[in-house]
C-alpha cells in the first residue's frame, strides 16, 4: 500500500531542529537526514487526522480531533486487546510483549534522502524464543506488527546484532531490516510512554549477547547437552476435554470489508464455492 492512500498520520513523529548549518549538513548520514525527511514531511499533515487508518479499512476506527489528548487516546490499546494479541503469539518457552499503543510503519532506505513509504498501521510485538522448544530451536528475538482487531501478523522481522535499533525521537523509532541491511524500518508511535516502554523492553532483550546471534565466551568448548529420552505420549482415553476454553478472537466473511489482512491475504470465495459450503 501506497503512501498516497487514506491513512491516518496523528501518530506521533519526532520534531527536529531545523536551525542548523550547511556544515552541519554534511556532517548527517544519510540515515539522519531520511529521518529528518519523515519528520519534516509529515509534521504538518496535522488535516490528515480525521482520514481513515490502515488497520480499519472500513473507518470504524477514526481519530477524533477534539484534541491532542483525544487524539492519543484513539491510538491507545487496552488491557482487553494486549491480552488477546499476547495470547494470540504466546507458546512454549516464548517470552511475549506488546506495546500499549498503535504504531505506522514506514519502509526507507538509506541510500536516499526522506523516501519513506507507509506500509501498515498496527500494535507492536516483541517476541523472544528461548529454542528450548522442539519447535523454535533457535534463540531469537522477532520484532511484529500485529492487526488490531484479528491480531494477524502484518509484518515480521528479525533483531540481531546488527539491526541497529534506536530511538530518532520520543515517538519514533528506526532499525535495519534483517534480510537488507540498507532497508531503513520506521515505527511512528501514537504515544510517547508507550514508544519509552517499547524501548526499555528491546534494550533489556538485547542487551543479552545470546538473544542478537552473538557467541558468549566460554561456551564454544563445551560438549553439546544430550536431549533427553522424549517421555511417551498419553493415550487417547487420558486426554480430557478442553477447559477453561475463553474465545477471545473470531473473524467470518462479513469482516472482510474491515481488516486489511482479510482483503489482502483471503481470496474472495465464488458463489458456486458458497453454495458447496466452503467457509473461511
Amino acid at each position: 500500500m501506497k503512501s498516497g492512500s487514506p491513512t491516518n498520520m496523528y501518530a506521533s513523529c519526532p520534531h527536529l531542529d531545523d536551525s542548523h548549518d550547511t556544515k552541519h549538513d554534511k556532517e548527517m548520514s544519510l540515515e539522519d537526514k531520511a529521518v529528518h525527511e519523515l519528520t519534516a514531511k509529515y509534521d504538518s499533515y496535522q488535516g490528515l487526522m480525521q482520514q481513515r487508518r490502515l488497520s480499519s479499512v472500513d473507518g470504524s476506527e477514526t481519530a477524533s480531533s477534539a484534541g491532542a489528548e483525544s487524539t492519543e487516546a484513539a491510538g491507545q490499546v487496552s488491557d482487553h486487546e494486549r491480552m488477546q494479541v499476547e495470547i494470540f503469539f504466546r507458546s512454549l518457552k516464548t517470552q511475549v510483549f506488546v506495546c500499549g499503543s498503535l504504531a505506522n510503519l514506514y519502509v526507507g532506505s538509506t541510500a536516499s534522502e526522506g523516501d519513506w513509504e507507509l506500509k501498515h498501521t498496527g500494535i507492536p510485538v516483541l517476541i523472544l524464543d528461548s529454542g528450548e522448544a522442539r519447535s523454535r530451536d533457535k534463540r531469537r528475538i522477532q520484532i511484529l506488527l500485529a492487526e488490531r482487531g484479528t491480531c494477524f501478523t502484518l509484518w515480521r522481522d528479525t533483531i540481531d546484532n546488527l539491526t541497529s535499533y534506536r530511538v530518532a525521537g520520543h515517538a519514533f523509532h528506526t532499525m535495519h531490516l534483517s534480510s537488507d541491511h540498507s532497508c531503513l524500518i520506521g515505527f511512528s508511535f501514537d504515544s510517547v510512554s508507550a514508544a519509552a516502554e517499547m524501548w526499555n523492553h528491546v534494550e533489556k532483550l538485547t542487551s543479552s549477547p545470546e538473544n542478537i546471534s552473538l557467541s558468549v565466551p566460554g561456551r564454544r568448548n563445551r560438549k553439546p547437552r544430550r536431549a533427553p529420552k522424549p517421555q511417551p505420549l498419553p493415550n487417547k482415553s487420558n486426554i480430557s476435554q478442553p477447559c477453561c476454553f475463553q474465545h477471545i478472537t473470531s473473524v467470518d466473511a462479513g469482516d472482510r470489508s474491515r481488516y486489511f489482512s482479510l482483503q489482502t491475504l483471503v481470496p474472495v470465495f465464488s458463489t458456486q464455492n458458497k453454495e458447496q459450503g466452503t467457509e473461511l
